[in-house]
């Protein structure tokens, strides 16, 4: 049995860990673009955004009027196509007080993270030692349960954010702009998945409490 839950807590485990990567991976790539295309711009003395933003894009209508072209393999064939993703410039430099604003809650992201993983591995360590039932399992539940859901409510109100920013700076016609897709519904699951979990461990200790005091 115990072999089972190992697994089970394992693949969890895995789960959480290409989540939050997952979560962070776009912020960290377009940072990273952004930062090596604005000092490259920087050495030749060019003025050009060094904030880019990843946007998620629904074409209106699939016609001609909003595709682009695109070339097969052999540079012989060539079709239509609609992009459905976009990285653009956020207009001009990031200013000091954004950048420590995003600083601050990229940092409140890695921290529930940690925490959340941590608590899980602690967590699986309790069960491992047939300590089931106790309040301590049910504090690390609600830790994993309510760093994920801010874990992932930031990571939504940043892409939701930078979305709304990247809007202002560009107008493509035959398109609107996926607002759903910035917002990270798996990890804030997850995390209610474990609150929710977390009380069913609160109800089953009081039941056995109570059933140690009628005997």
């Amino acid at each position: 049995m115990k072999k089972k839950l190992n697994l089970f807590c394992a693949l969890i485990f895995i789960a959480i860990v290409c989540d939050l990567l997952a979560m962070s991976n776009v912020a960290v790539t377009g940072f990273t673009a952004g930062m090596k295309h604005g000092l490259e711009r920087r050495a030749i003395n060019e003025t050009t955004p060094s904030n880019y933003c990843y946007v998620s894009l629904l074409p209106a209508e699939i016609n001609d009027d909003n595709s682009v072209t695109i070339t097969g393999k052999d540079a012989a064939v060539s079709m239509e196509a609609w992009p459905t993703q976009l990285i653009v410039p956020m207009g001009g430099r990031i200013g000091v007080g954004t950048a420590m604003f995003k600083l601050l809650y990229t940092l409140a992201f890695g921290l529930a993270g940690v925490a959340a993983l941590v608590a899980f591995v602690f967590f699986v360590r309790n069960i491992n030692k047939s300590k089931i039932f106790i309040h301590r399992n049910i504090t690390l539940l609600r830790i994993v349960g309510w760093c994920l859901v801010v874990a992932g409510v930031i990571d939504t109100a940043d892409g939701c954010y930078d979305t709304f920013l990247a809007t202002q700076t560009f107008n493509l016609v035959g398109y609107v702009v996926d607002y759903s897709s910035a917002a990270n519904i798996t990890g804030i699951i997850f995390g209610l998945f474990s609150l929710v979990m977390a009380e069913a461990f609160a109800i089953g200790l009081k039941m056995k409490e109570e059933q140690e005091l009628t005997i």
